[in-house]
């Protein structure tokens, strides 16, 4: 069965909304806005995607790359419901999933975790708080249950020692962590991450990967990530694909980038 199916998804900077998460606590809604866009003015029509396709299995990884401002990380919000597309179709599981129920909080409730590139932790929280916050939010369980998953979530991102320290006093590569397991939390069975690795050293990048291979391998979590390290998807083993003339050439793999027929994406690894 398909983990995720997308069928012929445009999507136009004119239509850009709010996330559709319901108000709730202050901290609840701070954690809400911190994913979400602003309610956007009339924008210029700007078709980013044209009918984009993409198919992945259970476990599978696919890293997404091209050029910059070209909307790798519009597709991400798309999937995730944080954007709308102005058309397509997207099933998770072998389940269609209703225009209507294409929104941040159905989507999230159907098994999909995001992780923003700057994390969005909440500096005013701890770290179990922050990723104890979508359990919260989306009224996951009695506090016993909660912590019981949050504990789970710190161990699989080797995060437990840090579970009342503030994101302030993390590392870069830490709170990366800590974000990935706050999607996680939900009992994510997709991760979309936008450039996980950017501005870690090497062994923090490492370490982060290895981390994220466990949770494809232990856990059958598909991974769809935005990278501009091509080298991701080669250490992952899994599959590229470039955001080209507005759609997603079919994946291949790392050692199979410099066969293509396109000369652009031959580019790629030069």
């Amino acid at each position: 069965m398909e983990s995720i199916s997308i069928k012929n998804l445009t999507f136009s900077r004119s239509k850009l909304v709010s996330s559709e998460l319901p108000k709730s606590s202050r901290k609840l809604a701070k954690f809400a806005q911190s994913i979400s866009l602003p309610k956007s003015s009339k924008i210029q029509d700007d078709k980013i995607l044209d009918k984009v396709n993409l198919s992945l299995e259970k476990g599978d990884v696919l890293c997404i790359s091209g050029e910059s401002g070209k909307g790798k990380s519009s597709l991400l919000r798309v999937i995730a419901g944080l954007e709308k597309a102005q058309s397509g179709e997207i099933s998770l599981f072998g389940e269609p999933i209703k225009q209507g129920d294409w929104n941040a909080l159905s989507m999230a409730q159907k098994g999909m975790g995001f992780v923003l590139q700057n994390d969005a932790l909440l500096s005013d929280l701890t770290v179990e708080d922050n990723i104890a916050l979508p359990l919260r939010y989306h009224n996951m369980g009695t506090e016993e249950e909660i912590k019981q998953k949050v504990d789970r979530a710190l161990m699989m991102m080797l995060a437990s020692g840090f579970a009342k320290f503030y994101p302030s006093s993390l590392s870069l590569g830490m709170r990366k962590r800590v974000a990935i397991a706050r999607s996680w939390v939900l009992d994510a069975k997709i991760l979309l991450l936008d450039e996980p690795t950017a501005g870690l050293d090497k062994t923090s990048r490492n370490n982060l990967l290895s981390l994220m291979d466990n949770l494809r391998e232990l856990h059958k979590t598909t991974i769809i990530m935005v990278i501009n390290d091509l080298q991701i998807a080669r250490d992952l083993n899994g599959k590229m694909s470039f955001l080209m003339d507005k759609k997603l050439t079919y994946p291949m793999y790392y050692n199979e980038i410099k066969e293509s027929d396109d000369p652009r994406i031959r580019a790629m690894i030069h």
